[in-house]
């Protein structure tokens, strides 16, 4: 008997009356033949809830105590879609992501999975139920409640299913698969029957919402195929895998985009190795991502810095370099807000060198200003000015002629 991994996002469960949904397609699998576990997001808006909550006593609440807060979210969910399976005379039990055995590092508010003791499932398996287990959360080995942070239920999801040797985990959301980009942005923007790892590891790294790169890469190292479908039709989803079964011609697969893009810059900095990376140890000292980095040589003896962050962390981050402005010997530190970072990504354009510069063509014609620029064999990456986001993606999905339907050579 095969095991398959299903997950339902927050907006799949946002009422008793999808939860019952929900409820069909898990019946519907196991009554297939397969054993199930699925894993589930807090209903609906139920987290912003409970940070606006939060909020309204703190401006900086206690990481702690904020992942003791958020999790009960996901409670919720498991207990009532338990309570409606249970109903329609099916055996389902619910487990906390502690009760599950899931154990993270000692990180709050975004932990990363250490390990899965799947002994305490199994036996619940073995006898035929249904186990519905809490995304999103953990607990460390000193008892501590932890959250994975964003997209926290889909790596909760895939390090299950690895865990426990899946043949599949599905993930069920509100779109009926990945996209060439987001189609709430882009009209014309169509869906993928499949696409590999590292294109989809890259979408989801530059802000593709549809998966969490921590699931990605839990998929990938595990070799375990992904499929993204909708939770409210039957429509077949995008396959996520190591290969794609024919070559596509498109260079460019995707394109991705992140809003609330802030850009921070030292000026003055030392001009050596070691000065950049006290910066960069300072702040990753503090669990404070940074993405886009560019550095220019002023003279021999200085340098300027630039890198982005995103603007929920801006505070936190502008805090840690003010604190240590001595020990890091930069001169000035400015910052630019209301940014986007906007991505193009295809395995293809390792062998098409022209790619970037057709990208630059396109914006360059739109009077779209670029500020930053990183690549890879795979993406480039841009960052503009936020209000020019939705031009920019029309531009380049017309420009890649990703509306249009792949052809193939067998």
């Amino acid at each position: 008997m095969s095991l398959t991994v299903m997950k339902f996002g927050g907006t799949s469960v946002a009422s008793v009356e999808r939860l019952q949904k929900v409820a069909d397609k898990v019946i519907k699998k196991k009554e297939a033949g397969h054993q199930v576990i699925v894993v589930v997001s807090a209903m609906g808006k139920t987290t912003d809830a409970l940070v606006s909550m939060a909020s309204e006593i703190s401006s900086r609440p206690s990481k702690r105590e904020m992942d003791v807060l958020l999790s009960t979210g996901e409670q919720v969910t498991i207990a009532l879609l338990s309570m409606v399976l249970v109903e329609r005379g099916y055996d389902a039990v619910s487990f906390t992501g502690w009760q599950a055995g899931i154990k993270t590092e000692a990180v709050h508010e975004n932990a990363r999975i250490a390990s899965i003791d799947t002994s305490l499932i199994r036996p619940q398996l073995k006898k035929g139920s249904i186990v519905i287990v809490a995304g999103f959360q953990g607990v460390t080995e000193d008892s501590e409640i932890t959250t994975l942070g964003r997209g926290g239920s889909d790596t909760s999801a895939v390090a299950i299913a690895a865990a426990f040797g899946a043949r599949r985990c599905e993930i069920y959301t509100d779109v009926t698969g990945v996209f060439t980009t987001d189609p709430r942005y882009v009209n014309k923007a169509r869906k993928l029957q499949e696409i590999s790892y590292d294109e989809m590891l890259e979408l989801a790294y530059l802000g593709a919402g549809v998966l969490h790169p921590r699931a990605v890469e839990y998929a990938k190292n595990s070799h375990l195929e992904l499929v993204v479908c909708s939770s409210f039709s039957d429509e077949e989803g995008t396959v996520i895998k190591e290969e794609v079964s024919m070559e596509k011609t498109k260079s460019v697969r995707g394109l991705a985009f992140e809003k609330n893009v802030t850009k921070v810059t030292l000026l003055g900095l030392p001009n050596s190795v070691e000065a950049v990376s006290r910066v960069f140890d300072a702040i990753a000292a503090k669990h404070i991502n940074i993405d886009v980095i560019v550095q220019n040589v002023l003279d021999e003896a200085r340098t300027s810095l630039s890198f982005t962050v995103d603007h929920d962390v801006l505070n936190e981050t502008l805090d840690v370099l003010r604190e240590q402005e001595k020990e890091l010997e930069y001169h000035q530190m400015i910052f630019e807000s209301e940014l986007a970072k906007v991505s193009i990504v295809g395995s293809g354009m390792a062998s098409n060198p022209g790619v970037a510069a057709q990208m630059f063509h396109a914006l360059s014609a739109r009077d779209i200003k670029v500020k930053m620029i990183s690549t890879s064999e795979i993406k480039v990456s841009t960052i503009i000015d936020e209000s020019k986001l939705i031009e920019a993606l029309d531009t380049l999905h017309e420009t890649f002629h990703l509306a249009e339907e792949e052809s193939v050579s067998l």
